[in-house]
């Protein structure tokens, strides 16, 4: 007979298992848009009334639109990614999804949301009737680390009304030619170790998952409303030469 803990187990290791097949295609993109020389005009981002850059949400809504969307890119990942060709990808940037915060619900504005479903059938079968997704939270990195660090903050306190898996991702844009990846991860390291609102089980370490890319770390936090740990994918990815 199987035992429930047991499947509870396996199942978290399929689901980390295609999670980081994500992660993956995500690096993919990146990748392509460095070999393609892509570059934005930083002036495009601006918003109506020319005070401030928008340059978070639009780098966002620009890495759906023109890499992580597009129909050859996709067929990629299920072909030569994904270990089942049969599954699907679909990507989306800004939708929300609520959380509960002092009796009050409350609206999350998810940067990246990716509905794979592969991972809608593992948690399916283990008796999740609700849709499931990859929560991808990215942020502009130019001057310091508080804002990349108010993200994993968000994850621990906010108590989400529908599933959330126990893996989330992080993108930092980063824009600041004086920084490289593992400056960048110091220094949030050094932001965790003084932030006493997130528990820190593991802070970020490199990680393998993709092929001529160790520009990603792997980091463990706790919620801090139920408790439970939950691991974070972090991408580092130089930006300095596609902002312009």
């Amino acid at each position: 007979m199987l035992n429930a803990s047991n499947f509870k187990s396996n199942s978290e290791q399929l689901t980390q298992k295609r999670v980081e097949m994500v992660m993956q295609y995500v690096v993919y993109c990146y990748q392509k848009m460095i070999d393609e020389a892509k570059t934005y005009r930083k002036d495009i981002f601006l918003n109506e009334t020319k005070t401030r850059y928008n340059l978070e949400e639009g780098l966002s809504e620009k890495f759906v639109n023109d890499y992580l969307g597009i129909w050859d890119n996709l067929n990629y990942y299920k072909n030569n990614i994904s270990d089942k060709p049969d599954v699907h990808l679909f990507l989306n940037y800004e939708p929300k999804q609520s959380y509960t915060e002092n009796d009050t619900i409350k609206d999350d504005y998810i940067d990246i949301k990716v509905n794979e479903t592969g991972l809608s059938e593992i948690w399916g079968k283990s008796g999740n009737q609700q849709q499931i997704h990859l929560a991808i939270e990215c942020k502009v990195v130019e001057n310091g680390y508080s804002e990349y660090v108010s993200d994993i903050k968000k994850m621990c306190d906010r108590a989400f009304n529908t599933p959330r898996l126990n893996f989330e991702g992080q993108i930092a844009y980063i824009t600041n030619p004086s920084y490289t990846h593992s400056s960048v991860a110091l220094g949030i390291n050094k932001n965790l170790t003084t932030n006493s609102e997130i528990i820190t089980n593991q802070d970020l370490k490199p990680k393998i998952i993709a092929q001529k890319f160790d520009s990603s770390y792997f980091s463990i936090h706790k919620r801090n409303h139920n408790q439970k740990l939950f691991s974070i994918y972090h991408l580092m990815f130089d930006y300095t030469k596609i902002i312009v």
